[in-house]
């Protein structure tokens, strides 16, 4: 037990926001199967158990914590166990996001606009502030968000998410300036459609079917495909990329 532990407090640590489905478990699995142990923060604390347990057995360093990102207490809650069990945090995956209405902007209400900003822009802000404080203490770390493609094109009927990851993509780029004198890193993915994730279930069918005919390599993204590039973004394979917004979309960006 105690060798256990000690190799756990010396390998690399993750807290990875939403990750117990979609886009944000296979995030959770990409790293685990790299070694890196994972704080799954979530606010359905039954699924993140569920793939606490399952990784767990495979040998992972997995920590479930029920992790509600539009509350800062819940959030340092979540950084205060990370450190408890593993000692360090050395990156932080902001996943954790909503799509919001699909409309014409003048039927959009200011509650939509605060809930899908809540969530996209204030939460991201929290969390990674919040985190980043330990990083810059140890002087080391690495942080990536989820953008989308759509925060680059401004899809039609969904200017309130298009333009919260549009802010992501702004962010990003002032965080990596702020944050690369204590050696930390920051950067962003901005994915096409991504298939079998709770977001392309909230989309009509018409929009998803539009969305893909808008990928010049014709298909939706896999959750792996962008995992492999999250963690390479966050590896230090990626050691000289900081304030960069990487395309995880078959060729539907345009810059």
């Amino acid at each position: 037990m105690t060798d256990s532990k000690a190799s756990i407090e010396h390998a690399r640590v993750a807290i990875v926001t939403g990750g117990a489905a979609g886009v944000g478990q296979a995030i959770v699995r990409k790293l685990a199967h790299e070694g890196v142990a994972v704080v799954v923060a979530d606010r359905d604390i039954a699924a993140a158990r569920k793939l606490e347990h399952e990784l767990v057995a495979g040998g992972a360093g997995i920590l479930a914590t029920e992790t509600d990102v539009n509350d800062d207490v819940s959030l340092e809650r979540t950084l205060s166990s990370a450190l408890e069990r593993f000692g360090q945090v050395d990156y932080l995956v902001n996943n954790a996001g909503m799509l919001g209405p699909i409309k014409p902007f003048w039927e959009c209400t200011d509650a939509e606009v605060e809930r899908v900003y809540g969530i996209n822009v204030r939460a991201v802000f929290a969390c990674t502030r919040i985190v980043a404080r330990h990083m810059i203490e140890r002087r080391s770390g690495s942080i990536v968000t989820i953008a989308s493609v759509a925060g680059k094109d401004g899809p039609k009927g969904l200017s309130i998410y298009a333009s919260s990851k549009a802010a992501v993509i702004g962010f990003t780029k002032s965080w990596a300036k702020d944050l690369a004198p204590f050696g930390v890193r920051a950067n962003c993915v901005s994915p096409s459609l991504v298939e079998a994730t709770g977001m392309q279930g909230e989309m009509p069918a018409w929009f998803s079917q539009d969305s893909i005919g808008r990928i010049p390599m014709g298909r939706a993204a896999r959750t792996d495909e962008v995992a492999n590039v999250v963690y390479f973004l966050l590896s230090s394979e990626s050691s000289f990329v900081t304030a960069a917004c990487y395309d995880v979309s078959g060729g539907r960006a345009t810059y």
